[in-house]
């Protein structure tokens, strides 16, 4: 007798459905009892654990995965946290990881050291707070120079690599690198990536060298990765050699291009790739594909992403609009950008 696949997959995870059923990580409350339910392994293969903690009575859990206290312990996690105060022991936010007693100031559980918290307070985003000499991201101060102008650019781009996240008028942060502004009067933040003043263009917490202020703008990308200036094109701060500058432009589904050349720009963190004998100036995107790029073509190749797909008629080449997996051209259809025979 044979056993279909649903039914051997089924006897196989019945008994990590039936330990982890009704089973979450947290605080517990059983019977007079705290019991902290944690998880070791994978999703298929692991074992729960549980450590008690302390007597229900009296106990206060503040996050069912965060926080908690008794009358004479703060816990975080499942783990107590040493000489917190339990009596003046406050949250400040519900979702936040930020907390603080009369001698400190906590987030996740650690001391954020030097913060002062009877002026500590949640400064607009999550994990980041400020008391009344400095603002602190996460355990750690970020030495502020000026508080009265630092506010937040882009909460979300605060822990990417070479992302300007918050300024002030003296500097400017990229995670917890303060980069010194050298015309605060003309200073903004261009592209996430990029910023400029009058004086220099700056690329994640570094200048730009040989960058021109005056012309430099930002031009996009999937992430805000590109710019341009009256001379270069940069990607990822890099100069994109070959590129005519004047005419560069993204279009759709990861192609670029300009009077020259088409570029095809891959996703893996490498620069734009130049198609080999492509023609800028009747280069053109026909359509997606259901891979996460397209096709484009112009006056002599198709091209398939990055590839050009060999013996395909540009002029007559068009995708499926119901399926971006199928083309075709005068002489035969495609799947996948392959040839059908």
């Amino acid at each position: 007798m044979k056993i279909s696949l649903r039914a051997c997959l089924f006897w196989f995870l019945l008994p990590v459905l039936l330990v982890s059923c009704g089973k979450k990580e947290g605080y517990e409350i059983r019977g007079d009892k705290v019991i902290w339910n944690s998880w070791t392994g994978d999703g298929l293969f692991g074992k729960w654990s549980e450590a008690e903690l302390s007597d229900a009575a009296g106990f206060e859990i503040l996050q069912p995965q965060g926080y908690a206290k008794n009358a004479t312990h703060v816990f975080h996690a499942g783990r107590g946290i040493e000489d917190a105060d339990a009596a003046t022991f406050q949250m400040l936010g519900q979702q936040d990881k930020l907390a603080k007693d009369a001698k400190r100031v906590y987030t996740g559980g650690a001391v954020i050291q030097g913060a002062d918290p009877a002026t500590f307070e949640i400064a607009g985003m999550e994990g980041l707070g400020r008391d009344k000499a400095d603002y602190y991201l996460s355990t750690e101060p970020l030495h502020v120079r000026d508080m009265a102008s630092f506010k937040v650019v882009d909460a979300n781009v605060c822990w990417k690599d070479h992302h300007i996240w918050a300024q002030d008028k003296l500097d400017y942060y990229v995670g917890r690198k303060a980069t010194p502004i050298a015309d605060s009067a003309t200073f903004q933040v261009v592209q996430s990536w990029y910023a400029k003043d009058a004086k220099q263009v700056y690329f994640g917490s570094a200048v730009l060298a040989g960058a021109d202020a005056a012309s430099f703008q930002g031009i996009g990308g999937e992430s805000g990765e590109f710019a341009k200036d009256a001379k270069h094109v940069y990607w990822q701060g890099q100069v994109v050699e070959g590129c005519d500058a004047a005419t560069f432009q993204l279009l759709k589904h990861r192609f670029a291009k300009d009077s020259k050349h088409a570029y095809f720009c891959y996703a893996n963190g490498s620069p734009p790739l130049a198609l080999p004998d492509s023609d800028g100036k009747t280069f053109e995107v026909i359509g997606p594909s259901s891979q996460g790029f397209g096709y484009a073509r112009d006056a002599k190749q198709v091209y398939s992403g990055g590839n050009v797909i060999p013996g395909a008629d540009a002029a007559t080449f068009v995708v499926d609009p119901s399926n971006p997996e199928k083309a075709s051209d005068k002489n035969r259809h495609y799947h996948y950008g392959e040839p059908v025979p």
